[in-house]
């Protein structure tokens, strides 16, 4: 198509080039979409005033083409052209116009170019109403209204896992045994990651692919396509950019690019595309990866591009796996409960994984009763990959007994405005100056309440928090005294992890 023709002479990428890379560069112009012409009073003004200024001998050339043009043609022919234009004309000033309500000018509706899902026009509407309208000061990004979800009717429910074992020690160890990575399902991930490279190798030459997994992605859970499992990252060599890039540019040629390649995979790779997800300083796509290995089914995965979340969640993982198994265990629960009760959708503005392991780790350093700690701090893992000493634990907590002490400490212990989750640090301690604090500011424009400091470890300036909203930040306290409560009570797992469904209706305050 003329689509595919475009993005693949755009993206051959000469890497000499890649700097100047815009998101303009890939958009389809108008002519590309719809090749018509307007003919309206102000293109027959144009015409007569380029007419008027030729010289003598140009005017006279022109003449006798348009009589060398109609002197082959009978009356009845020149009478039927005449008709067609003026016909024409009539349509053209029939057409839908709107007026605009400061200048008083009218322009013509024309129809909305149809593009992909992941490829928004969004900005090519804001580059447009730059030019046409003043500056005008956007609202803050806290001030925006916040919509909770309502229930949707489905053709197939989720249903609460169920368990063959009795009792929670017995559930937890069933539930790992299903969620513990396997021969099987590493090989899966290798295959999608080989299958997107082949699909990208002749649009992007010095692609590669990694793919990351830490849990297996092989059994359907509770909004497994809202939060994959699997996470796919295409990376460039930097050495391919050359010249300077401004932050602003960086951030244009890596949406541009994770189009292409979603271009590419669906056209070309049998992928099919479910989200995207552009707002944050990693932008991704959710796409359903072709069965592979003689599966059943396709796997939901996270396409990156020149990402570092999914390295970084990766090694942690297993840095801490390696420190004490029961670490391994908990963070895969805290992340399975997260998913199933709907607070891990970063999209809708709650944590995302990748801050729920670091939840998990941080309980593990500081949260355990008697002062107590199974992990140590990991600040020479994250500045000089030097793996830490292991803390010989005096702690005899099972990984079951570990997840309710998670709970407890996030809904009881934890200072909510006045404690930041730091695993360099691995102690207690107020936010650092250098951690932006995170405001969330209710719908009435006036409650501000603070939000959760989430230190990255690979950049201490960064706090992932900051994705939270005054509604999230709610479900985040109210899912963690629910799983509390239940803990408390003897409640079963299959009750803890029932999928949470949003309310018929909002309630009106």
């Amino acid at each position: 198509s003329a689509r595919d023709a475009f993005q693949t002479k755009s993206f051959a990428l000469d890497t000499r080039h890649a700097d100047r890379i815009t998101q303009s560069d890939i958009e389809l112009s108008s002519f590309v979409l719809m090749p018509c012409m307007k003919l309206d009073r102000t293109t027959f003004a144009a015409a007569h005033c380029s007419v008027r200024q030729l010289d003598v001998r140009s005017k006279c050339i022109l003449m006798a083409a348009v009589i060398c043009a109609v002197l082959p043609l009978e009356i009845h022919h020149l009478l039927a052209a005449m008709v067609g234009a003026l016909g024409y004309m009539l349509l053209q000033a029939l057409e839908t116009t709107v007026p605009h309500s400061k200048n008083g000018k009218t322009f013509k509706a024309t129809p909305e170019a149809r593009v992909a899902p992941w490829r928004s026009n969004r900005a090519l509407v804001a580059k447009e109403e730059k030019k046409t309208s003043p500056r005008q000061p956007q609202p803050a990004a806290a001030s925006l209204p916040v919509k909770p979800d309502v229930k949707k009717p489905s053709a197939v429910p989720v249903q609460a896992p169920t368990f063959k074992a009795t009792g929670w020690e017995a559930e937890v160890q069933e539930l790992l045994q299903k969620m513990m990575p396997t021969a099987e399902s590493t090989a899966s991930v290798t295959a999608i990651s080989a299958l997107v490279k082949r699909s990208l190798t002749s649009v992007l030459p010095e692609v590669e692919v990694d793919g990351f997994a830490n849990s297996n992605p092989m059994g359907g859970t509770a909004f497994g396509v809202a939060v994959p499992e699997v996470d796919v990252v295409v990376t460039l060599n930097p050495k391919s950019y050359k010249g300077p890039r401004s932050e602003q540019d960086a951030s244009k040629l890596q949406k541009s690019l994770i189009r292409t390649c979603t271009d590419r995979l669906v056209s070309h790779g049998a992928f099919k595309f479910r989200r995207s997800a552009f707002r944050g300083s990693e932008p991704k796509v959710t796409l359903i990866a072709p069965a592979v290995n003689d599966a059943q089914a396709g796997i939901p995965i996270n396409l990156w591009v020149n990402a570092c979340t999914p390295s970084h969640a990766t090694a942690l993982h297993e840095a801490c796996s390696k420190l004490d198994s029961r670490a391994q265990a908990l963070m895969l629960l805290v992340r399975r409960w997260a998913k199933d009760r709907g607070v891990s959708h970063a999209a809708k503005g709650h944590l995302g994984p990748y801050c729920w392991t670091l939840l998990a780790i941080y309980y593990l350093q500081v949260g355990i009763q008697d002062g107590q700690a199974i992990l140590p701090e990991l600040s020479s893992l994250v500045k000089s990959g030097q793996m830490p000493s292991k803390i010989e634990a005096a702690c005899s907590m099972s990984a079951a007994e570990l997840f309710k002490g998670f709970l407890e400490f996030y809904s009881q212990h934890f200072n909510w405005r006045n404690e930041a989750v730091s695993l360099c640090l691995g102690k207690r301690s107020p936010p650092d100056v250098s951690l932006p604090a995170h405001i969330l500011l209710h719908e009435d424009g006036k409650t501000t309440q603070m939000g959760i400091s989430i230190e990255n470890p690979f950049d201490a300036k960064n706090n992932l928090g900051d994705c939270l909203n005054w509604l999230t930040m709610e479900r985040l306290r109210e899912e963690l005294s629910r799983g509390h409560g239940l803990c408390s009570r003897g409640a079963s797992l299959a009750e803890l992890l029932e999928p949470w469904t949003p309310p018929d209706q909002v309630q009106e305050n």
